[in-house]
């Protein structure tokens, strides 16, 4: 599929799954797995004929989507102390910082910080040079250098991205059964993958999503009734 080109329309049933592309290109196959982040089917960007459901649909509108933003900084020499990779400044927005070079083997530092929820809209409301501004004073004061300046910056969000509307999944008051939902195949056509399929424990992170995937790679295997090359010994998380 080219760049920019995405499905809007999945047709299954008896037949199979047909997935419809924006540039009219028309995919088969027997079964399909539904990798679509949770913000993208909840604005239902792609359309499923037949409609998925009911229970499904309910469970799209039980979970929430996170916003989320990242600050990158690099720096052409360590940053923090010798044996810290994380700082934590209470009350600073963003609050939370990381290395993500150390431990690399390169001379440079790479500084991530991360803003979530109210904290990730209020820096959404600036520009983006504007917010790099405000982390950068945040790291300044913190570690009491006035002129620390990296050699580039760049600032990441999902919230208005079309291909994920949101960073993670974030589960509301009656929403702790809503992911094992989403996580169920339908008539052995569609089967679900995602952080927002994954358990409680692991929604929201990347080996959750990871995780999912494997699920529903067995879930196929065992509904076309073949060996499953998975391996099957790892521990897989259970929903609570």
């Amino acid at each position: 599929m080219r760049l920019g080109v995405r499905v809007e329309v999945v047709e299954w049933g008896a037949f199979g799954v047909k997935a419809i592309s924006t540039d009219g290109r028309v995919y088969c196959a027997d079964q399909a797995v539904i990798t679509l982040p949770l913000g993208v089917l909840k604005a239902q960007q792609v359309r499923f004929i037949p409609e998925l459901p009911p229970e499904k649909l309910e469970a799209l509108a039980l979970l929430g989507v996170a916003d989320a933003v990242k600050l990158f900084y690099h720096f052409d020499h360590p940053i923090f102390p010798p044996g810290i990779n994380e700082l934590y400044v209470p009350g600073a927005n963003p609050d939370e910082w990381w290395s993500s070079s150390r431990g690399h083997g390169v001379a440079i530092e790479i500084l991530t910080s991360l803003a979530t929820g109210p904290k990730a809209r209020e820096l959404l409301r600036l520009p983006p040079e504007q917010a790099l501004r405000r982390g950068l004073e945040t790291l300044r004061q913190a570690l009491g250098q006035p002129h620390l300046t990296p050699n580039k910056a760049h600032l990441a969000h999902w919230r208005d991205d079309p291909f994920a509307l949101g960073a993670y999944s974030k589960a509301s008051v009656g929403a702790s059964g809503a992911r094992a939902i989403l996580a169920k195949p339908v008539a052995n056509r569609l089967f679900f993958a995602g952080e927002h399929t994954a358990s409680n424990a692991w929604a929201a992170t990347v080996h959750g999503a990871y995780a999912s995937g494997r699920r529903a790679a067995r879930e196929i295997l065992a509904a076309r009734a073949l060996p499953q090359a998975l391996p099957t010994g790892e521990r897989q998380p259970t929903y609570a």
